[in-house]
């Protein structure tokens, strides 16, 4: 702690800050936050106000002192905010500053309910303990009730305040007093980082470029994350809420196999062998989960349900070729041959469209359509399935299947199934009205993309293989008058813009200090709007991307 004093007085020295808000009290000039963390429990946070930086941070020097005898911590971690803007809005106006909050959790700055900075809360404690209630904004606003919400949880305040030691029973003043601070975070290897202090990246640290090195270390991370995510029963741990570390109960097959096949993904890029055992334990778990409906067809079952579901019979085959191609050491070829035959025997042989749900007990079905996901997954299925058995049936029900899919228009549904699906289909099959369909589902959906604030993970998995798409027609040198529109320049700054934007996704340390067990869930991928949800596929997603990022991006030194 006295090394990031010395570390933040060098700062202040070219960086001079004080509070900006003539409102605060004249003698309160800095007010100085310190977060201390052992990695394994919640970050407690101690602050204190004084007229110069010094004064304030040796009174939260002793505070912080306090702190760790209290609770006999060995911190790990250590976080400094100086505070250097202050927003005065009277509590009546809060309902209009939170309607323009999009998602929730995503308004980014800290809040005293007093001028003198006594009761105040940073940014990642109001958040990270569900200090402001979110439930004015539009995406909940229909639900009754929430019409006249505070938007400052204040039960959850006092609760918030007891935990940390700090008793007292907040008295709602008639204005809240928003800031930002100047934000330091010292790591377990001792070095000092720079926080961004506002906006989508507000609370982790400040990088430049991706490196090929930086990008291989998140995908490192992320999959021993998944490794530790492995029970006895060769199932994995679902995913938590990090908020407070609610376990999910529930499974999924699909995001099970998808999950082993990300982690495929990454060990392409890692060649970390400590993921071996986990992704074989995955795929043998999987193939306990096969029902035969014939000796030539099968499918996969979601036992919860008893439902087959497409998606499950598409993911299986596209985890089992990965399996073949990546390691060469075991021969599914059988099974992909009697489940790609599932995938055919869910087709339309006229129109190319397919059925998505059956019941498990008597292949009845059970729904034609459940999600658009399915059907990309299904596609890109049957490509790998004819890659290696050569077999054109699949190839043809997969040209059928993306006739229906360009006739249908399913651009609009901006899926990275179809973009998988599209990228293996045009290996194969040479045709320019694919080409462009592959294209434009990216570069029409190019500007949502690039808005969108939250982290979106299946983005950059669908600009990735767009982006190879692009680059192989380049290669080979087709043209055509929508190809001839794509602007690279724009694609790539895109991808780079969505690669670093995820990032906000990411669990750095100075993100997981504020969860309820940092340690669970330090370096895996986590969905903010959703209680900081940290699950098995959100990881497999956001693997999926990075690992094609670093390949055609990084990998080929651009």
């Amino acid at each position: 702690l006295d090394a990031m004093k010395g570390y933040v007085e060098e700062y202040l020295k070219s960086n001079p800050i004080g509070i900006k808000c003539k409102d605060i009290q004249d003698e309160v000039k800095y007010t100085v936050f310190v977060s201390v963390s052992d990695g394994k429990k919640r970050a407690r946070v101690c602050h204190a106000s004084a007229a110069d930086f010094e004064a304030s941070f040796m009174k939260v020097r002793e505070k912080v002192r306090t702190v760790i005898d209290k609770y006999s911590l060995t911190p790990v971690w250590i976080k400094i905010d100086v505070v250097d803007f202050v927003q005065k809005v009277p509590f009546a106006n809060l309902k209009k500053i939170f309607l323009s909050v999009k998602y929730k959790d995503f308004f980014r700055m800290g809040f005293s309910l007093d001028p003198w900075m006594d009761i105040a809360f940073l940014e990642a404690e109001a958040n990270s303990y569900g200090l402001y209630d979110y439930s004015v904004i539009p995406m909940k606003a229909s639900k009754p009730g929430h019409e006249n919400v505070p938007c400052i949880n204040t039960e959850q305040v006092e609760k918030y305040l007891g935990w940390n030691g700090r008793p007292c029973s907040p008295v709602i003043l008639p204005f809240v007093y928003f800031f930002n601070c100047k934000s330091f975070f010292m790591d377990t290897d001792k070095e000092i980082y720079m926080l961004y202090n506002a906006g989508m990246h507000c609370g982790r640290r400040t990088i430049g470029e991706l490196t090929p090195e930086f990008v291989r270390e998140i995908l490192t991370t992320s999959s021993q994350y998944l490794t530790r995510q492995m029970l006895p029963s060769d199932k994995f741990i679902y995913g938590y809420f990090s908020r407070f570390n609610a376990v999910m109960t529930s499974y999924n097959i699909l995001r099970h196999t998808g999950t082993v096949w990300s982690m495929m993904c990454a060990y392409e890029v890692t060649g970390d062998n400590s993921l071996l055992e986990t992704i074989n334990k995955a795929i043998d778990y999987l193939l306990t989960q096969i029902s035969y409906k014939d000796n030539e067809t099968a499918f996969v079952v979601e036992a919860g349900s008893r439902e087959i579901k497409l998606g499950g019979n598409g993911i299986a085959v596209i985890a089992l070729t990965k399996h073949m191609e990546v390691f060469g050491d075991r021969d599914f070829t059988d099974m992909i041959t009697l489940l790609a035959n599932g995938i055919l025997y869910l087709q339309d042989k006229e129109t190319g469209k397919m059925t998505h749900v059956l019941d498990a007990a008597n292949f009845e079905v059970k729904e034609a359509f459940r999600t658009v996901y399915y059907d990309g997954e299904s596609a890109y299925a049957l490509i790998k399935a004819y890659d290696i058995t050569g077999n054109n049936a699949y190839l043809d029900a997969a040209r059928r299947s993306i006739d229906y899919f360009i006739n249908k228009n399913y651009v609009v549904y901006r899926d990275h199934w179809l973009a998988y699906a599209m990228n293996e289909f045009t290996r194969f099959v040479h045709e320019e009205k694919y080409y462009t369909f592959a294209l434009r589902n990216a570069w029409e959906n190019r500007e949502r993309i690039r808005k969108q604030q939250t982290s979106y993970h299946t983005y950059l998995e669908l600009l990735m293989e767009t982006y190879d798409i692009y680059l192989r027609i380049k290669e080979q040198n087709i043209s055509g008058d929508y190809i001839n529109q794509i602007d690279e320049d724009e694609f790539v700054e895109i991808i780079k813009h969505r690669a670093f934007h995820m990032l906000d996704g990411y669990f750095y340390p100075e993100y997981a200090m504020y969860m309820e067990r940092p340690d669970k869930i330090l370096g895996s991928f986590f969905v903010r709007h959703d209680d900081f949800r940290a699950r098995i596929d959100d990881n497999q997603h956001f693997i999926d991307g990075y690992a094609k990022y670093y390949k055609l991006i990084l990998h080929n030194g651009e």
